[in-house]
């Protein structure tokens, strides 16, 4: 079955969540005692099941897994994502002290794929796992000033850098598809920062070398404003394009073919985080109502919630989010 044939299998729509580190507050558990230990991985999922029912299982979102296995300073605080401090790989002299992880031997990846696999054979949902793109994670181990600068006046160093990068996502990547993940979405925030030109020539060859061996839906994740990218974008070999809030989901549609996926758009934080139950069904329904009448649309948040949005937040956009069609075609807002 295809993604397109998953969101039209039920005569309602259909909700994909990116709540990021959200299950935390429901079992009490700091973050890398969930990272470390695969049966409280299992143990989060089905509890963020129970909490919001929706279309797809996931585990504790893991967007510095790269960094942290390549040995890079993270900073690691205990309910929200770890992040990185420090950015040594600088020139090709420095890159060559590095060597691309083995999913199935480096750091604490063997422990994630062991989580996702018990979550996959334990909830009868697809899996879905957002991954950090070859670009993003580029900018995490050169810093996003210096590779920016690197594009322009060394390129040679850049293009070794995002075959390295590049070949250490598709290794976990194609490890994590053959432990159960169902859908897999790469998150390329940081190539907005690209015009067109370079966003076809670094960015574009390196997610489809991925993509070309990933045996499950695939999608892809930019933040911002990315109406200049949005063409190439469709040039990659994904099921699925997932964009910012700020997009105009009603003139964006009218450029995605009718066999690819648009998931989106509601605003994490101005709608989920500082709004209330009512107002957030309001909105939710209104998004609904206006992609109504096309079949590859698919609800879901713009971007990672805040890690302490008011689970009622998030029940009340998903309930929504999944309503039947007869009743949101008899709703009037």
């Amino acid at each position: 079955m295809t993604l397109l044939e998953y969101i039209n299998s039920e005569e309602r729509s259909f909700f994909l969540p990116d709540m990021g580190t959200n299950g935390l507050f429901l079992t009490g558990y700091k973050a890398y005692e969930v990272y470390t230990d695969p049966n409280k991985q299992l143990e989060l999922a089905k509890k963020m099941n129970e909490t919001f029912e929706t279309d797809f299982i996931y585990s504790l979102c893991d967007g510095a897994i790269f960094c942290e296995t390549l040995g890079l300073d993270i900073l690691k605080p205990d309910y929200d994502f770890p992040s990185v401090l420090s950015h040594p790989i600088v020139d090709i002299e420095s890159l060559q002290r590095f060597e691309v992880s083995d999913p199935y031997k480096s750091g604490r990846m063997p422990v994630n794929l062991k989580s996702l696999e018990l979550i996959a054979t334990n909830i009868d949902k697809p899996l879905f796992v957002s991954i950090q793109g070859p670009f993003t994670l580029a900018v995490q181990l050169a810093g996003a000033t210096h590779l920016l600068r690197c594009v322009i006046k060394d390129p040679e160093f850049v293009e070794n850098l995002l075959e390295f990068t590049t070949e250490t996502v598709r290794r976990y990547a194609v490890a994590v598809n053959k432990v159960g993940a169902k859908y897999i979405s790469i998150a390329e925030p940081a190539t907005v920062t690209l015009g067109p030109e370079r966003f076809k020539k670094l960015v574009v060859p390196n997610l489809n070398r991925i993509y070309d061996e990933l045996d499950c839906w695939k999608a892809l994740h930019i933040c911002g404003d990315t109406n200049f990218l949005l063409d190439l974008m469709l040039t990659c070999n994904v099921d699925a394009l997932s964009l910012d809030q700020i997009m105009n989901y009603e003139e964006v549609m009218k450029r995605i073919p009718p066999n690819i996926v648009l998931l989106g758009n509601l605003d994490p934080l101005e709608l989920l985080f500082n709004s209330n139950v009512d107002t957030i069904r309001l909105e939710t329904i209104k998004l609904l109502k206006k992609m109504r009448k096309y079949d590859n649309y698919m609800c879901a948040f713009g971007c990672n919630c805040m890690n302490d949005t008011p689970v009622e937040n998030l029940q009340a956009a998903i309930r929504a989010g999944r309503m039947s069609y007869e009743e949101l075609d008899n709703i009037e807002v």
